[in-house]
């Protein structure tokens, strides 16, 4: 047990290293591999086996969500040790899916046939239940790694990054299956698993290959515009402060005297104060797009009265001037980030407070509806909204040629969290074939393609501006693109039914 312990830690901490800020995406390609080999050797019962995957996925997930304390201590008004605890009962919560996983290769059986077909669909079923139970938390899913490989990730298109990810789990399988072979001397299930293992990465390969060459020229034939984004680097801590209010309207105003653009970005919540009422303050802002002759968006929040429960109602939004200064459009985010916009269950968490500081708990919009402007219709994705395909997904059915991705990630300091949030954003360019523009407060702000390709970024915690042309995409989401649930789903059938198999082939052979 010791050592199947050692080898399935060994397995969490390789994966780490897949994802930003080291971004050695090969990693992932080898990284369950000794997970596997705990399992053969050292799972003798499902007790065993499910703790053993448990502990990979707490070693990986510490590595990776270990920004969480940093959030709640600096930003969430939580002491440390209260901070840590959250970071660990978040860790533990994820770990069970790994957990899952082992007791469904131990289930499995010996058959390697059955490990091959079963287990990267496993792997995907679980990934999409992260993203969908408890509101969902679909951070860090396998795919990500390979977003630095542009040929691989084109797969996205039409499986999303639960295809990408089904590619990684299924390359650790074969290659498990040759090693696990040629050590047992079984040179023709050896040789069967390179063979599936070099087709199965020449086909995703291809396919990136002349995907992207395609995509090149249809996107020759869009429609350009000019987007200009400010990456203000508004101190967290001191951004909801009164005195702050005109200082950040005159930072951005000062940043974007010469635009020279079509459409102006501005990060999540740029504008700290109700932007729709204050109207000394929204004067000021209005000038900015009047003076340039371009739109602008930015985000800020927003407030009406629901007269049903005499409250009022408060949004996290984005809002759209033209360039006579009106407010023609406006879009309230419509997934909340649990402590960054509402604290649940208040009652058991009293001693917690919003990361978001200077306004109560927000409620969802709806939507995702998209906003316009100069006749185009952008999908606005609100911070953590950029990590759910669905929601991006949903904009282009509604309409949308164009994603912009606003977010202040100044809350998550100088760790590893904003190098992730960015890659996983990168994504969803590739799975809807848009244009993605991003104004982070801190950054990373960027451009990206329909392919997947970084044409321009910034740094973080600097000052910056970014100039760049993208292109209003033609047409709508293919059906799969515009349905990006059905691979996971479909994947979530077909592991309910080899479940049920393993099962009975346990009971038939008396285990």
């Amino acid at each position: 047990m010791k050592k199947g312990l050692i080898l399935s830690s060994l397995s969490g901490f390789l994966l780490i290293f897949a994802f930003a800020p080291f971004s050695m995406g090969y990693i992932a390609w080898v990284a369950f591999i000794p997970l596997f080999f705990a399992l053969e050797s050292n799972a003798k019962t499902l007790k065993k086996a499910f703790f053993l995957g448990w502990a990979r996925g707490f070693i990986f997930f510490t590595g990776v969500t270990y920004w969480v304390i940093h959030s709640m201590y600096f930003y969430g008004g939580i002491p440390f040790p209260a901070a840590f605890l959250i970071m660990l009962l978040l860790v533990f919560y994820l770990s069970l899916f790994g957990g899952l996983f082992s007791l469904f290769f131990t289930l499995a059986g010996k058959a390697g046939w059955m490990r091959f077909v079963s287990l990267p669909f496993f792997w995907v079923f679980l990934e999409y239940l992260r993203g969908w139970l408890l509101s969902g938390f679909p951070w860090v899913l396998l795919g990500y790694s390979q977003v630095g490989y542009l040929k691989i990730i084109q797969i996205a298109d039409i499986f999303g990054v639960w295809g990408v990810s089904f590619f990684v789990m299924a390359v650790n399988t074969l290659l498990y299956l040759v090693i696990k072979s040629l050590r047992e001397r079984k040179d023709r299930v050896a040789l069967t698993s390179a063979a599936s293992a070099v087709f199965l990465f020449f086909a995703v390969f291809g396919y990136g290959f002349f995907r992207t060459k395609e995509m090149d020229r249809a996107v020759s034939l869009w429609r350009p515009i000019k987007v200009f984004i400010a990456q203000g680097n508004i101190e967290q801590s001191l951004k909801w402060g009164e005195k702050m209010k005109l200082e950040t309207v005159d930072i951005y105003r000062n940043m974007s005297e010469n635009p020279a653009s079509d459409l102006i970005v501005f990060p999540e919540t740029a504008m700290p104060f109700y932007l729709a009422y204050e109207k000394e303050l929204a004067s000021v802002v209005k000038g900015i797009p009047e003076r340039s002759g371009s739109y602008l968006l930015t985000g800020a929040p927003h407030y009406d009265y629901d007269m049903k429960k005499h409250a009022y109602n408060l949004y996290n939004s984005a809002f759209v001037f033209n360039p006579q200064g009106d407010i023609t459009g406006r879009y309230d985010k419509v997934h909340l980030v649990p402590f960054g916009e509402y604290v649940p269950l208040k009652k058991l968490l009293f001693f917690a407070e919003k990361l978001t500081e200077g306004v109560g708990d927000f409620i969802p919009g709806e939507g995702p509806f998209p906003v316009g402007f100069n006749g185009y219709s952008a999908g606005v994705l609100i911070c953590y909204e950029a990590i759910f395909p669905e929601i991006s997904a949903g904009f282009l059915n509604n309409g949308a040629n164009l994603l912009v991705n606003i977010t202040n990630d100044a809350w998550f300091g100088k760790t590893s969290a904003p190098y992730q949030h960015f890659d996983m954003s990168v994504f969803r360019a590739v799975e809807n074939r848009v244009y993605l523009v991003r104004a982070a407060n801190t950054g990373i702000s960027a451009f990206v393609d329909p392919s997947g390709r970084i044409l321009d970024k910034t740094s973080l915690f600097k000052r910056e501006v970014l100039k760049g042309e993208v292109r209003i995409k033609n047409g709508q989401n293919s059906f799969f693109s515009g349905h990006p649930r059905i691979f996971p789903c479909g994947a979530s059938v077909f592991s309910a039914i080899m479940i049920l198999l393993a099962i009975y082939r346990r009971r038939k052979a008396g285990v």
